[in-house]
């Protein structure tokens, strides 16, 4: 990473491979701590974030290829990586007044970020490209169409939840910024209850809070939604997550509804000190419809001014359980999804765009995944009464041959 140089103390030229996530990041999820959400292939067993530390201290080790996948594939291609991302939030980003706490942290590492998902899977929704560990409605239907996954010999449940009896306060107390998640973040009781608790200890007023939510509800526990939490903290980002603008969106989150996350993100700009940003994976169905998110974002930006940030083409759906790679969009797909990318780039997003048409051209398509990935569309379109063509009608060459 030479385009970046961070502090007086931090050169990362001096790095074969760094990010800021293990020395200030703890990620809480499904009864395990990680330093980064997007890691992948985590041994619980053998890895460690001290490991994944001096790997990125000393340059030795195989640790970062095999956990930091996502950025590795990301960085092969135009437009920034997560950890790009990350370290330019130290950089020039809103972490910037706190860079001598990362300088610091390189040496002794200390919790400054912190992105819990609570013990709890609930979810309302199914998305496509959802797994069982983050949707209790995607390991119910799983459960229902006879799907076997790790998760449900895991668990033999749909639906976890648990008790969280750790305390946070000291954690709460050194944050700069608190992330929440899901599950559905705004359906799960665990994370008003982290909220309640760094405000009552006096110290949200000097967090940033960050949710990530699909915005189609906003239920109160104990008497208060979120609207009540928002104005003790410092400031607060909600990340509405889309996978389409518009009704497209209805059918790979299905069963949400369109108009309600529209309706919803409206009351969440209302909210003080409070900025909305669109996030979307990218994955087989939607790799070719980021111009159609990038016009929608760009009418809310023009019509509610300092409102809304620019949307991210967040988490490359990759190395998972998922059958919804972009490798498996087949080449006669591609060519129409680049024509449309190449003939009708967005003057705001040109490097977005450039990153999507990389992943059109350079990720290996994988016939196999394909025939996999729709398989697995057939039979959740007739148990929903959905049907993939009606909405994706480029897929019927290959949709109809099931």
């Amino acid at each position: 990473m030479k385009n970046h140089s961070l502090g007086s103390t931090i050169k990362q030229e001096d790095y074969k491979w760094f990010c800021p996530q293990p020395f200030i990041n703890r990620v809480t999820a499904s009864n395990r701590t990680v330093p980064c959400c997007v890691i992948k292939s985590w041994d619980p067993e053998t890895d460690t974030a001290e490991k994944l530390r001096e790997e990125m201290r000393t340059g030795d080790g195989e640790m970062c290829n095999r956990v930091c996948g996502v950025c590795v594939e990301q960085e092969k291609h135009p437009s920034p990586s997560h950890r790009q991302i990350y370290t330019s939030k130290w950089e020039t980003g809103n972490y910037s007044e706190h860079l001598p706490k990362l300088e610091a942290a390189i040496k002794e590492p200390r919790v400054l970020t912190f992105e819990y998902q609570a013990p709890n899977n609930f979810c309302n929704l199914r998305c496509h490209m959802c797994g069982p560990g983050c949707s209790s409605s995607i390991a119910k239907e799983n459960k229902d169409l006879g799907i076997e996954t790790n998760f449900f010999k895991a668990h033999g449940k749909t639906l976890i939840k648990s008790a969280d009896t750790e305390n946070y306060d000291e954690l709460l107390k050194g944050l700069i910024e608190l992330k929440l998640t899901g599950g559905e973040t705004l359906a799960i009781s665990h994370n008003y209850d982290m909220m309640r608790r760094a405000v009552n200890l006096g110290v949200s007023k000097n967090i940033e809070l960050t949710i990530t939510t699909n915005a189609t509800l906003t239920p109160k526990f104990d008497g208060k939604d979120i609207f009540d939490f928002i104005p003790h903290f410092k400031s607060c980002e909600i990340i509405v997550s889309i996978e389409m603008w518009g009704d497209k969106n209805d059918y790979i989150r299905y069963p949400s509804k369109w108009q309600t996350i529209y309706d919803n993100t409206l009351k969440f700009i209302q909210a003080p000190r409070t900025r909305v940003m669109f996030a979307s994976c990218v994955s087989s169905l939607n790799v070719g419809y980021f111009d159609e998110i990038a016009t929608g974002t760009h009418n809310m930006m023009r019509s509610y001014p300092r409102k809304f940030r620019r949307f991210a083409s967040g988490s490359l759906v990759l190395n998972g359980e998922s059958l919804y790679e972009v490798t498996a969009v087949p080449p006669t797909i591609r060519e129409q999804y680049l024509d449309k990318y190449y003939s009708n780039t967005h003057p705001n997003y040109v490097q977005t765009f450039s990153k999507l048409c990389s992943y059109l051209e350079n990720m290996k398509y994988s016939e196999e995944l394909m025939w996999k990935m729709l398989e697995d569309v057939k039979k959740r379109d007739k148990h929903r009464g959905t049907c993939l063509t009606d909405v994706f009608p480029e897929w019927k060459p290959y949709y109809g041959r099931l």
